[in-house]
């Protein structure tokens, strides 16, 4: 660490710091790719002041495996610790001839990662659906997505077309995500509290832009060409109580039951039992997301506390293509007393698109 950086880390278990360990370093990897976020902590453990019997670590289970990872900057004569990892404790690596203890966690949404489900839904929207699937697993939930149905006949649909997919199991994540994606909306945990909302704008009055001019240690700059010829997303459902087919294609700009002449690369969906505002929300959810690997970058940074996914950032670039304001997709932020706080961060063009 330099003079003009001097991070502290400390950890808390169950809300109090355990005794005999300090944090030596940590790398935790956050995305917005619909999974959880991970941690691996590293701590030497002072083995004289572990007390007799089992120590701390050996027993980790239920809520005594909470886990916080929190930063200081000491630089700025900050005494206030900002919490970058809430999650649970999943695996102990202990290394008793050197004195060395690994930790690796994961969020809050490995309770939903967990969970399989084995009760049937009726008449909900997808916004009541993920709060009660949320609440099942004793976690707070805040959701804010359009209030469609998401009833019975979705529930034989889904069914149907998890059997076509092969999936072994059914968790509560798997429902959650797949109802929050063809909302277009983001699904993660913060802290102990499950989000579900739109995907945010650049544009947004919400959305937190951070301006990398002159920040950047390294950078490595991407563009697809395949997909800066055109893209269609072609998007077909069938209706098997209605017996009546649909599909969509779409350009980025319109909507047509026709494939565009000459408009690029088609990708092709099928999706069962959805109306056609439906298809058309699930097309534009698709293209945008396919959209977005046109444009990306792989950037490397001094850590910055509270950078992370879902964020917008600018100044990758001086000019071209790489100018435009770039949503952060994944952060990987790694620490350790040799070498400090260092962040790798994955951006792309998903800017003026919700998806």
């Amino acid at each position: 660490m330099t003079a003009s950086r001097q991070f502290a880390a400390r950890l808390l278990l169950a809300g109090a710091e355990p005794t005999a360990g300090r944090i030596v370093s940590f790398d935790i990897d956050s995305t917005r790719y619909g999974r959880c976020d991970t941690a691996e902590i590293v701590l030497a453990i002072d083995k004289t002041k572990l007390a007799g019997g089992a120590a701390w670590f050996e027993t980790l289970s239920g809520d005594d495996a909470d886990i916080v990872l929190q930063l200081c900057d000491r630089s700025a004569r900050s005494t206030s610790w900002t919490t970058i990892f809430h999650g649970i404790v999943d695996h102990v690596a202990w290394s008793p001839d050197d004195g060395r203890l690994t930790l690796e966690c994961r969020d809050y949404m490995a309770r939903l990662v967990d969970m399989r489900l084995q009760s049937a839904w009726l008449n909900l929207t997808g916004a009541e659906l993920i709060a009660a699937v949320v609440a099942s697993a004793f976690l707070d939930a805040s959701v804010s997505m359009p209030a469609s149905m998401t009833g019975q006949f979705w529930q034989i649909e889904h069914k149907r077309s998890a059997v076509f997919a092969q999936h072994r199991f059914q968790t509560a994540f798997d429902l959650a995500s797949f109802v929050a994606r063809e909302a277009n909306c983001d699904l993660y945990a913060d802290s102990k509290t499950i989000v579900c909302m739109p995907i945010k704008d650049s544009s947004d009055p919400a959305a937190a832009v951070i301006d990398l001019s002159g920040l950047t240690v390294a950078r490595s700059l991407s563009r697809d060409c395949q997909l800066g010829q055109g893209l269609v997303v072609h998007v077909a459902s069938w209706d098997s109580r209605q017996r009546t087919a649909t599909q969509i294609y779409y350009d980025g700009r319109d909507y047509s039951s026709q494939a565009p002449s000459g408009a690029g690369i088609v990708h092709s969906f099928r999706v069962p039992g959805r109306r056609l505002d439906e298809v058309r929300s699930i097309a534009l959810g698709k293209y945008n997301r396919i959209a977005a690997h046109e444009v990306s970058a792989h950037v490397r940074l001094p850590g910055q506390v509270g950078f992370g996914p879902r964020q917008f950032v600018r100044g990758v670039a001086s000019s071209g293509t790489w100018a435009s304001v770039l949503s952060v997709d994944a952060v990987r932020s790694r620490f350790s007393i040799e070498h400090g706080f260092v962040q790798d961060a994955t951006v792309r063009s998903r800017s003026g698109r919700a998806g």
